[in-house]
């Protein structure tokens, strides 16, 4: 590892005796460093550091001149060295780390040709380690007075400098930290903050307190140097508490460090290239060539031909006919593209075009990205209408990054992309929405974000414009071409289209709805202006009487211009009286209690299926079921006989829509959206007495497209599903769901005499059962558990009521809520339901009977998830036995109970049964599935824990590598399966000693977790306690007690103080505190753990057992002495706590 690290002192300090530990004489950089870090060219920057120097208001300017000679300084030697390529790693202390940050700063800036060699140390700089750096003021009072106590005797020193209470002199440094903020993102970084104040004589005080030393905005690890001053912070010896901390910190950054800085310099060469071929340019006129070679660091094998342009996602299509705006479209391409500087160099960029609605600003926008695609990488297009939809966005570019559909990780992952990208953040229109929180963190990237908020344009950091009317000239242009009059124009064509603009207000949407209106000949262009000012006057009256408030977003007479606009063309289908035209008035209606954006056509195409397959009656008795039904509420071309209308007839229907404007089309022809005003306008023209059944009937038409998975295979179409629920979530607010239970009064024959008595009452509880069963579908199809848990519960409830606990369909409503509730860690309720599940099928099938056993299969992995291992090896036991009897020892469904109870059995110790049942599963799977089959993962996974509880390391290690790659290729890298092989490879990895490799895991797959998974998710932490015992077996016990304590605090609040989770971090935690030889804490955590055992654990489990005789040992004082940093082991620390079988199969 051929690397520079570069140390810098503090104040009162020079630049060897500094780093010196005084007992052992060590100067740890130079005398131990070496034999771990042997490629290592270790250097250090002295300078003046009296703390007189600094007493004085111009600090920051004197650490600018510091700055500059480090820069100067450092290049020189390394240039002199034939080494400006080595990556860097700066150690500094104290006021040293605020001048190398000020240094850096300097260095980046460093960029035109007479200085770029200046720029060389940014560029090769990987990661600093800050010792006690004040990073937002300084004390320089405590600074002077520990200057003037080491100059005179101890005696004086008591008597001249005794007092009771510290002095305070503050200066600054908030304009140095500012400045470097934006750089921080470039480096890797680590804060460790002095462990003990330094004594002055008449008091103690800390020279730079925790909060200034690692400031909680850094997102980056911190560390206590433990029972250190400020001045001993960053002296060490072998023995030194905190030195293998810093060690280990030390190698990680070197070992990372080469391949990042080799890209890095690629990237700035091309850069830094096209910079001089700028300015040859501009001195010379000539225009020089320049091949394109510039590497990503995230695609870093493809050249720049092939990387730009990957992807275009936009909204909108470009539109060739868009008028004007010129002025708006040069101010954002001077903002974002006037120099050649490389993308990676220039920090985030961000430009909002605001304005009053129907100005153009999405399709100025659209244009803008079409127009300089190829100067992006990629271009994505935020929905920032609500945030669940801003987060949906996300979730796509997550996607495509190779990482979970999850909001944070498509914010990840473009700020580590290093090709340029620009982002539209589309609609932010919504006063709840804080924009800030819509911008991918880091410093990369162009961002344009489109409101009608002004307020929003202080967010623009490299300008803002604000889209009002159209010029004169621009909108009667736009007029006379969206009429299709061909040119040359007379002067009447011209004054007759200047008084219709003029009477529009100039804006963009309504000149082009009466364009559009003209040229579907509707009316002539002289006759425009006297049918427009019919309609104006006649919503105003409307208006007055309804006592109908204007949209906030736009004036009462502007609103009145554009939506007269849109009136004479409605008025124009209704006045058609075609069968069409009427059918699009409805599914205009219709789709205006819908989302605007992204409606799929085979919404209605799917509903008018769906309608000819439920309305063919076979037997006599559907049809007079039917006769029976109330009448469904649905738009006509759904209600009338639908048996020979073609699919294709929808299309028909909407193109009468597109004619008038009043939609428009995405990518393709399969999806359409309204402009917002458009939506807005077809919503508020409904009567207001008619609109909650329109909702209803948009409802019921979203719905009539959804069918419900049988018992059979039934193959679902996730992206369908998923697109259509943002339209889900705008009806149910409009018109929620609910079930109106009806108290039946006919005892056990419940809903059989409902049906007989009042079989209408029948058919519209029925109804409703469906209605919500389908919302409950589809949100569990998205993800959205909870909603989905909400819905199912109401149906479940009916059904209960109704049918009785013993009827199929209750069985089956009841079996799905399990589910749901088992993935949102319900285990309690979900337990409840699966066990009346397993009772029931038991009663009506028999305990053979496949269905019964998937159910008791279910219900023990439940048990065994829940803490609960006595009933869980009760019912897996049996399921296993009486699977094997019924169903063969090789049917899938014996399979998996084996599997489960392979699980269970390791849980209690009987590590041979576990790995033999294992194995033997794992060979049928493989026959059967194939080797890279999810469910023989998930065996293989098991079978490599079982091997490493029995200390087959080597192989346990083999399987589970194995088991990573397979799933990071077919799942992601970020998938939750994905990272919980990553989390027992870790595991595997602190058994053989590889400590180095396994923090590392832990640390990115926490990291990636809490982007696919949250914060809170069991498995999240679970690497973190993993990761308390790596730092436990480094001797960070500090770090390891911070991580245990927070990890089970976490655990606690979400399964609960009884959960085998929580007893066994308690243990750990207890031997965590031996190791500290706190003995006192030690037994109180194993009292607690103990306590807690009797619930579900039972105490005739291994581990309460092995809990309650270290009490005894540790009460009769026969306290075994571990070495330091060694790992308290027994059976017990080889359990598993919880396996992959954390999700539900799929």
């Amino acid at each position: 590892m051929d690397i520079s690290i570069v140390a810098v002192h503090g104040l009162h300090e020079d630049p060897v005796t500094a780093w010196i530990e005084p007992e052992s004489g060590a100067l740890w950089l130079r005398d131990l460093v070496p034999f771990h870090i042997p490629k290592a060219r270790i250097l250090s920057f002295g300078y003046e550091a009296s703390p007189t120097s600094y007493d004085d208001v111009r600090i920051v300017e004197k650490i600018q001149s510091l700055a500059t000679t480090l820069v100067a300084d450092l290049e020189g030697d390394r240039s002199l060295e034939n080494c400006e390529r080595r990556p860097i790693i700066f150690v500094c202390h104290g006021l040293g780390g605020v001048v190398v940050k000020k240094a850096l700063a300097h260095s980046a800036s460093s960029t035109s040709s007479l200085v770029a060699h200046l720029n060389d140390i940014f560029i090769s700089t990987f990661a600093i380690l800050f010792f006690g750096t004040p990073h937002d003021h300084i004390n320089i009072a405590n600074w002077l007075l520990l200057q003037s106590s080491t100059a005179t005797s101890a005696e004086s020193r008591r008597v001249k400098n005794s007092q009771s209470q510290p002095r305070v002199k503050l200066l600054s440094l908030e304009t140095i930290t500012n400045q470097f903020a934006p750089l921080m993102k470039k480096f890797h970084a680590t804060f460790f903050w002095e462990g003990m104040p330094t004594d002055f004589g008449g008091y103690v005080d800390f020279l730079v307190d925790q909060a200034s030393a690692a400031p909680v905005i850094y997102d980056a690890p911190k560390c206590a140097i433990v029972g250190a001053t400020h001045s001993q912070m960053i002296k060490f010896s072998e023995s030194s508490p905190s030195y293998r901390t810093v060690l280990s910190t030390l190698k990680r950054y070197c070992r990372m460090s080469p391949n990042i800085i080799f890209h890095r310099w690629k990237e700035a060469d091309d850069a830094m290239a096209r910079a001089r071929v700028n300015e040859a340019q501009e001195l010379t006129d000539f225009r020089f060539s320049l091949p394109d070679k510039l590497p990503d660091l995230f695609f870093s094998e493809l050249p720049r031909e092939e990387t730009r342009n990957q992807y275009y996602f936009t909204r909108m299509l470009y539109s060739d006919s868009y008028i004007g705006r010129t002025n708006a479209y040069r101010k954002i391409r001077e903002a974002f593209l006037s120099t050649n500087i490389s993308f990676s160099m220039q920090g985030q960029k961000r430009f909002v075009v605001h304005g009053i609605a129907g100005s153009g600003k999405s399709q100025l926008c659209t244009n803008f990205a079409y127009d300089n695609r190829e100067c992006y990488w990629a271009v994505f297009t935020i929905d920032a209408t609500t945030s669940r939809l801003a987060a949906e966005s996300y979730s796509a570019i997550g996607k495509i990054g190779g990482l979970e559909g999850t909001e944070s990780s498509g914010k990840y992952f473009l700020s580590q992309v290093r090709e340029p990208w620009l982002l539209i953040i589309d609609n932010a229109d919504n006063p709840d929405i804080h924009l800030p929180n819509l911008f991918p963190p880091g410093n990369r990237g162009h961002i344009l974000v489109t409101s009608r908020n002004r307020n929003l344009q202080d967010y623009g950091n490299v300008g803002s414009i604000e889209l009002g009317g159209l010029k004169e000239d621009e909108a009667l242009y736009l007029l006379l071409r969206s009429a299709r009059i061909s040119t040359p124009w007379d002067n009447s064509t011209e004054t007759a289209g200047n008084e219709i603009t003029r009477a529009l207000g100039y804006l963009a949407l309504a000149v082009k709805q009466a364009g559009t209106a003209i040229s579907q000949k509707l009316c002539n262009l002289t006759e425009y202006l006297g049918f427009y000012q019919y309609y104006r006057k006649r919503r105003q009256r409307a208006s007055v009487a309804s006592g109908t408030v204007p949209m906030e977003v736009i004036s009462s007479s502007q609103q009145d211009d554009i939506y007269s606009a849109f009136d004479l063309s409605f008025d124009y289908l209704k006045r058609k009286q075609t069968v069409e035209s009427q059918d699009a008035i409805e599914i205009l209606n219709v789709v205006s209690f819908y989302h605007f954006r992204n409606i799929r056509v085979d919404i209605f195409e799917r509903a008018l299926e769906n309608r000819q397959t439920s309305t063919t009656a076979s037997t006599f008795r559907e049809a007079l079921a039917r006769r029976l039904q109330p009448p469904v509420l649905l738009p006509r071309f759904l209600r009338r006989d639908v048996a020979d209308t073609e699919p294709l007839y929808v299309k028909s229907a909407l193109r009468e829509l597109y004619i008038c404007s009043l939609i428009n089309y995405e990518e393709g022809t399969n999806k359409f959206y309204l402009h917002p005003l458009v939506h807005t306008w077809a919503r508020d023209r409904i009567n207001p007495s008619q609109r909650k059944v329109w909702a209803y009937i948009a409802l019921n038409t979203l719905l009539e497209a959804v069918t419900l998975p049988s018992g059979k295979d039934h193959e679902t179409d996730s992206q369908f599903l998923r697109d259509i629920i943002p339209h889900l979530d705008e009806c149910i607010a409009a018109s929620p769901v609910e079930i109106k239970i009806f108290n039946s009064r006919l005892g056990s024959f419940g809903f059989i005499g409902l049906n007989l008595i009042l079989p209408t009452m029948f058919y519209i509880l029925r109804a409703q059962a469906r209605t919500a069963a389908k919302c409950g579908y589809l949100y569990a199809q998205s993800g959205r558990f909870s909603q989905s848990a909400h819905y199912l519960s109401m149906v479940k409830d009916l059904m209960v009521q109704t049918l009785g606990y013993n009827n199929e369909i209750t069985q089956r409503a009841t079996l799905f809520l399990a589910d749901i509730l088992w993935g949102l860690g319900q285990l309690k309720d979900c337990i409840t339901l699966q066990s009346q599940i397993v009772e029931v099928r038991t009663r009506r099938l028999g305990t053979f009977h496949r269905e019964t056993l998937q159910a008791m299969a279910k219900l023990g992995h439940s048990f065994w998830l829940n803490g609960q291992y006595v009933e869980s090896l009760r019912v897996l036991e049996d399921t296993a036995r009486m699977s094997s009897e019924a169903l063969g020892p090789k049917d899938l469904d014996t399979l998996i109970a084996l599997d489960h109870l392979g699980v269970t059995l390791g849980s209690w110790q009987r590590y041979q049964e576990s790995k033999a049942l294992h194995e033997k599963v794992l060979e049928i799977r493989k026959d059967i599935l194939g080797e890279d089959d999810l469910e023989t993962l998930t065996t293989m996974s098991n079978l490599a824990m079982a091997m490493l509880d029995l200390e087959q390391r080597e192989q346990a290690q083999r399987m589970m590598h194995l088991v990573y790659e397979m799933r990071k290729e077919k799942l992601g890298k970020e998938h939750p399966y994905t990272l919980w092989a990553l989390c027992y490879l870790s595991k595997v990895h602190v058994e053989l000693g590889r400590l180095g490799e396994a923090e590392d895991m832990l640390v990115g797959g926490i990291a990636a977790g809490k982007r696919s998974l949250g914060d809170e998710h069991l498995g999240v932490l679970m690497g973190c306690g993993e990761l308390a015992r790596v730092y436990a077996r480094q001797g960070r016990l500090d770090e390891a007690e911070e991580l245990s304590q927070s990890t089970l605090r976490r655990v606690k609040e979400s399964r609960g103080s009884e959960h085998y989770d929580y007893i066994f971090g308690m243990w750990k935690l207890g031997q965590l505190y031996e190791l500290q030889s706190q003995v006192a804490r030690a037994l109180d955590a194993y009292r607690i753990a103990l306590e807690n055992t009797e619930a579900r654990l039972t105490t005739e489990h291994p581990l309460s057992k092995q809990i309650e005789l270290r009490i005894i040992a540790l009460g009769g004082f026969s306290l075994p002495t571990y070495e330091k940093g060694a790992d308290v082991e027994t059976d017990v620390d080889k359990q598993r706590s919880v396996h992959d079988s954390l999700w539900p199969s799929t």
